[in-house]
C-alpha cells in the first residue's frame, strides 16, 4: 500500500538514462565526510560536486533536494547504530549495548544531534534501530506507551550526554584534527580553561557555598569524563528496574 508521507524512500528512485559515473552511495558518503569535518550547514550540492570532481547538475539525477540528502545521510549513520542480532536476553544489558552503540555513532558524527531537530528519523535503518530497541524491552511488563517512555529516557540521556561530551572536548581542544567527535563543533566564547578558572574563582568568593564544597580547581572543571556515561546509565537502568522488577531474566545490572 502506498505511503502518504513524502520521503526519499516512499518515492520510486528515478534512474537517469545513460552511463552513471556517480552513485547515490558515493554522494551520501561525500556529504557525510563534509558534515563530519565542517558541520551540517556546510553540506551543499556544489561542495559535494567539487569533492567528487563533477558538475553540480549531475548530482540531481540521484538526489532531488537537500532534505532528501540529509535523510539519506542520517539513515546511513543510523545503520551503524544497529547491533548484530541476537540481542542479549537481559533487557538491561540489551539497552546498555544499544545506548553504547548509539553514543559511539553520534560521537563520530556529531552533526546528527542538529539533524535530529530538523528531520524525522524514519529511514529503513532508523526504523530497524527503533524496532531493535522495542525488542530489547519487549519482555517488560509495561504497556506499549510506557515501553516507549523507557526508550525515550535512554535516548534522551544518551544524546544529551554526547552533546555535552562533544562540546566539552572541543572546548578543551582534545583530539582536534584526530577525533571526529570534535569536528565542526562551534567553540565561540570562553575556552574551557577560562570557564573552569572563572567557576573556581566564583566558588572561592563564598557566594556559592554548595559549589565551594567541590573544592579545588580540578574538581570545578566542567569537562566530561567518558566513564561518567556508564555511571549515569547505571543509575537510569536501576531506576527503570525499580519500577518493573526483574522482568526479562538475568541478574541485576
Amino acid at each position: 500500500m502506498a505511503s502518504d508521507i513524502d520521503t526519499v524512500w516512499a518515492r520510486d528512485a528515478e534512474q537517469a538514462a545513460g552511463p552513471q559515473p556517480l552513485s547515490r552511495e558515493a554522494i551520501v558518503a561525500a556529504a557525510i565526510e563534509i558534515a563530519d569535518t565542517e558541520g551540517l550547514e556546510a553540506v551543499s550540492i556544489r561542495k559535494i560536486a567539487t569533492k567528487l570532481e563533477t558538475r553540480p547538475m549531475s548530482l540531481y539525477s540521484h538526489i532531488e533536494r537537500k532534505g532528501d540528502l540529509i535523510d539519506l545521510m542520517v539513515d546511513e549513520v543510523m545503520g551503524g547504530a544497529v547491533l548484530p542480532e541476537p540481542l542479549p536476553e537481559d533487557w538491561r544489558e540489551a539497552l546498555r549495548e544499544i545506548a553504547q552503540r548509539t553514543r559511539e555513532s553520534t560521537r563520530a558524527h556529531p552533526w546528527m544531534i542538529a539533524a535530529a531537530f530538523r528531520r524525522p528519523f524514519i529511514g529503513p535503518n532508523a526504523l530497524r534501530h527503533f524496532d531493535q530497541s522495542l525488542g530489547a524491552v519487549a519482555s517488560l511488563p509495561l504497556p506499549p506507551e510506557r515501553k516507549r517512555a523507557v526508550l525515550l529516557a535512554v535516548d534522551t540521556y544518551t544524546l544529551g550526554f554526547v552533546r555535552w561530551e562533544v562540546i566539552s572536548k572541543a572546548r578543551h581542544g582534545e583530539g582536534e584534527g584526530h577525533d571526529p567527535s570534535c569536528a565542526a563543533v562551534p567553540t565561540d566564547g570562553p575556552s574551557a580553561a577560562e570557564i573552569d578558572a572563572y567557576v573556581a574563582a566564583q566558588a572561592a568568593s563564598g557566594k556559592y557555598p554548595h559549589l565551594a564544597e567541590l573544592g579545588g580547581k580540578e574538581k570545578m572543571s566542567l569537562g566530561v569524563k567518558a566513564e561518567a556515561f556508564e555511571a549515569g546509565l547505571d543509575w537510569l537502568l536501576a531506576g527503570i528496574e525499580a519500577e518493573v522488577g526483574d522482568a526479562g531474566g538475568g541478574e541485576s545490572a
